[in-house]
Parts: C-alpha cells; structure tokens; sequence
C-alpha cells in the first residue's frame, strides 16, 4: 500500500510553493494537485522518506507485510 497523506494534517508545509515531501520523495510519487498533496500509488515504492521529512506528521506508510 502506498503512502497516505491525511489532508486534515498537512498544511503544506506552513503555505509554502513546494511542500517537503513533494522534494524529497525518490520516485516522484508525490505532488501538488488542487493546492493539496497527493501520491500517486502505482509509483509510491513505501520507502517513508515523505513520511520522514512530514513536519506535521500527515503521512503514513502502512505495510502488514514487508516484502523487500
């Protein structure tokens, strides 16, 4: 399961142009649509760097089963 953002947390990082997350993901995954963070799955490989770097800790990374 890709990553999660939960947009009642995110305040895209305090108004600015490019949110942290949106820089620091790897794969590109994450990006600003409609004024809001959104990932997009089939490129979201889990590595939590978005999650990491989240300074209102809006995004997850739920994973049951690690499989790498």
């Amino acid at each position: 399961m890709a990553a999660q953002i939960d947009p009642k947390k995110c305040t895209m990082c305090g108004g600015i142009v490019q949110p942290i997350c949106v820089e620091i993901c790897p794969d590109k995954a994450v990006r600003v649509q409609n004024g809001r963070a959104v990932i997009t799955e089939f490129l979201c490989e889990d590595c939590n760097e978005c999650g990491i770097a989240c300074p209102d800790k809006a995004i997850k990374v739920t994973v049951d089963v690690v499989t790498f």
